[in-house]
């Protein structure tokens, strides 16, 4: 697994994580805030994994093959 798919993973946890506990543990505006930095977590990690799949996408397309040449004709 890449450090990027893995990132993107934690942050997404993360995120979760923060908005459940600010939901359990607060009743007032502080719940607003740490909801909306759960979300740009969960935000940040979802682009983590886009930028992992795009690395995977251009890692499997195959490369012209420049370096071979064919006979050389004189």
């Amino acid at each position: 697994m890449h450090f990027q798919k893995k990132l993107g993973l934690g942050f997404i946890a993360f995120g979760i994580v923060a908005i459940v506990l600010a939901y359990l543990l607060t009743n007032s505006g502080a719940f607003v805030f740490s909801a909306l930095i759960g979300l740009m977590a969960i935000f940040f990690g979802a682009f983590q994994l886009m930028i992992s799949n795009l690395a995977q996408q251009t890692k499997s397309v195959a490369k012209p093959a420049a370096g071979k040449s064919k006979k050389a004709r004189r």
